[in-house]
């Protein structure tokens, strides 16, 4: 069996995305849609719909599992296994074996997943937006962030280092990192693990 290489690695999802973009003229002048229009099968063009949209909220996103049970449960048949094999090869149309790079966690079974070079093509290009927004949600709140160290600096006399970028990032990057809220102890607790000068952070002069 032929496999190919996966364009998303493990961990790479959509599942807060409720929508995904249908290309029209490329399924209206499709093989998929000739095919199931001419063996007059078109509850298999519902089934493969409904299965696109599945593969959207899966791990990684647009792959579908190689497993009948699962695969009959995603596409609505529930435990009519039989009625799911009689409409498989329709509704897989142009799906295939796929192999996934990176580390898949808490799997709990069959690594087999089927991809189809389309909806891989929508999900790549829908994932880099994704990352994309997320980078500059993640560079905005560490502005943010930013600022309030500077301001917890400055409370408790630290002035030059509240003027420092170089501190005050690596500050507000431990605070991130650790999860930790922007107190006067912890900005205290991130100078001493930064720049082992306990002493210093607890002087009032405002020297450094």
């Amino acid at each position: 069996m032929e496999y190919w290489a996966y364009p998303l690695e493990w961990g790479a999802t959509l599942s807060n995305h409720d929508w995904m973009p249908l290309l029209v003229n490329k399924l209206l002048s499709s093989k998929f849609v000739a095919k199931v229009c001419a063996e007059d099968r078109r509850a298999d063009l519902g089934t493969a719909l409904i299965l696109w949209s599945e593969s959207l909220k899966q791990n990684p996103a647009g792959t579908l599992p190689d497993d009948d049970v699962e695969l009959a449960r995603l596409a609505g048949y529930g435990p009519d296994l039989a009625g799911w094999r009689a409409a498989r090869d329709g509704a897989l149309y142009g799906w295939r074996p796929c192999e996934i790079d990176g580390e898949r966690f808490g799997s709990g079974g069959d690594d087999c997943r089927l991809g189809h070079p389309v909806i891989a093509d929508i999900c790549m290009d829908m994932y880099k937006r994704k990352r994309g927004r997320d980078q500059s949600r993640e560079t905005a709140n560490l502005n943010t962030l930013k600022s309030r160290v500077r301001t917890k600096l400055r409370s408790i006399k630290q002035t030059r280092m509240a003027e420092n970028g170089q501190i005050v990032d690596g500050v507000a990057i431990w605070l991130r990192d650790g999860g930790h809220y922007c107190t006067d102890d912890n900005v205290r607790a991130a100078l001493e693990a930064l720049q082992g000068v306990p002493k210093v952070v607890g002087m009032h002069s405002g020297d450094y």
